[in-house]
């Protein structure tokens, strides 16, 4: 297995204490502390603390655009199921919103980066060999859950999700009635 870079466990460990503390509670010396590394090892990566924000606003993005290149099969709704099941499964939402958070929180601007894929991904799914339609469906409806698991916003029961994406997949398919 490859060795982590310090940077890697750097940001790694400022998503940690985002998630568990809040973004105000970012700072260097608690990011240092997580991730076992001097104050001085910290700043050698990252400046300041909006540096340390953008990489992992920069972390999210290259994240999830690998899991998108894994899961598409270039067959007619590829990249919508992609998008949808790289919203929805695995550790994706923790590292989202940890970097979403500091990167609001902080400095907005800091966003710039995610903005410009979502609208090359927006760009993508209206393109995918299915109805354009359904691909915007989806990928609102994907977005709002993720929003709304994120910010404890009446999240659904899991069986309810289950269904819900189920539908979404059918959409994906062109297979909903």
């Amino acid at each position: 297995m490859p060795r982590i870079s310090q940077r890697d466990r750097i940001l790694a460990a400022a998503a940690v204490v985002v998630r568990r503390d809040g973004s105000d509670a970012m700072t260097f010396d608690a990011v240092a502390a997580e991730a076992g590394v001097s104050k001085g090892g910290l700043l050698y990566h990252f400046a300041s603390k909006e540096a340390l924000v953008g990489g992992l606003v920069e972390v999210l993005v290259a994240g999830f655009d690998r899991r998108l290149a894994q899961l598409e099969d270039g067959k007619p709704g590829s990249f919508a199921r992609a998008y949808l099941h790289a919203t929805v499964e695995g550790d994706v939402p923790d590292r989202t919103s940890a970097a979403l958070l500091a990167a609001v929180a902080l400095a907005p601007h800091l966003l710039e980066p995610l903005r410009e894929r979502y609208r090359a991904w927006a760009e993508r799914l209206a393109r995918d060999g299915i109805c354009p339609i359904d691909a915007l469906v989806v990928r609102l409806a994907v977005d709002g859950l993720w929003m709304a698991e994120l910010l404890g916003l009446d999240p659904l029961p899991p069986e309810r999700r289950i269904e819900v994406i189920r539908r979404l997949q059918q959409l994906t398919e062109g297979s909903a009635p």
